[in-house]
């Protein structure tokens, strides 16, 4: 999960429009959130060409370049209301079917981050109490500035991270998987606080996720090894490792830069100190190759490389 701008009050013209509000209206009237439709929600649209587009769908998509909101992947987008729409399992609570076609509650998510069983679903825990439609109203109308996921996170303190409103470094960070077949997620607020219960709710470790964050590290640990056989081919053997080893340093800084790749957080977190650096790329090494890389990472850190 990364941090991602999203301008609330930009909202795609499909959920602004005459025939989504009058249909929010008839579904706040029953409070019923069987009348949800996820046409309006998605945005469905003629093209001109005859077929059918999906507005909220595709800006999604163009924000987030494609990739899940959870867990980073590419993968098909699924519009996901991060608070649920229709009910909040483990509780009383029926849903917040107000928030529907809610611009600040529409996420895109990848199948499994979503789904019953696998991740998400409508799993939705809060320190206090889950707020109600009343809640939200002010002369029986939906008050603009209570439904937006800022105040509302502020009221309810949910344990899943947002991530147009949270910083998701500051509560995630990784290691090498017990079993060391792959790169975990875990949590850095605290036992069962924030970080931990986003990567339970969402089955960030699941294992296909251990092991496509494990490709990451695996395929910088390759060019690495490709440096070092090369420069030992040949005369100035360290003056040439130092400068092959500036060129992958500099190709991991730039891709963690690159915000439509996947796991930019995890792309981040390598590059962003020796000591990260040290704990998920050093150690897939061969060992007589780690202390050489360690110093010659240190020295691209204080540029000095």
């Amino acid at each position: 999960m990364r941090k991602v701008n999203k301008d609330f009050d930009d909202k795609p013209f499909s959920l602004t429009k005459k025939e989504t509000l009058d249909h929010l209206k008839i579904i706040l009237e029953s409070e019923d959130s069987n009348k949800i439709k996820s046409d309006f929600y998605r945005g469905k649209y003629d093209k001109p060409d005859g077929t059918k587009g999906d507005e909220v769908v595709e800006k999604l998509e163009e924000i987030y370049f494609g990739k899940c909101a959870y867990c980073e992947s590419n993968a098909e987008i699924l519009i996901e209301h991060y608070r649920p729409k229709g009910r909040v399992i483990k509780t009383k609570h029926g849903g917040y079917f107000w928030l529907c076609y809610e611009w600040s509650n529409l996420l895109p998510a990848c199948h499994d981050c979503n789904t019953v069983g696998k991740g998400k679903s409508d799993t939705f825990p809060v320190k206090h109490n889950h707020l109600k439609l009343a809640d939200c109203m002010i002369n029986q109308l939906l008050d603009p500035d209570k439904i937006n996921a800022i105040y509302m996170n502020k009221i309810e303190e949910p344990y899943l991270l947002h991530p147009e409103i949270d910083e998701p470094e500051n509560f995630l960070s990784f290691k090498i998987h017990s079993k060391k077949d792959g790169i975990a997620l875990i949590g850095l607020d605290g036992v069962n606080e924030r970080g931990e219960q986003t990567i339970k709710i969402c089955n960030l470790n699941r294992e296909s996720l251990l092991i496509n964050r494990l490709k990451i590290i695996s395929n910088f640990v390759h060019l690495i090894e490709i440096v070092i056989d090369f420069s030992r081919k040949g005369k100035n053997v360290e003056e040439v490792l130092f400068m092959g080893l500036k060129i992958v340093f500099e190709k991991i800084m730039n891709e963690s830069k690159d915000v439509t790749k996947d796991f930019t957080l995890l792309r981040n977190f390598i590059i962003k100190n020796h000591i990260n650096f040290d704990l998920l790329v050093i150690p897939q090494l061969q060992k007589s190759d780690k202390e050489i890389v360690k110093e010659a990472f240190k020295l691209y850190k204080n540029g000095k490389l």
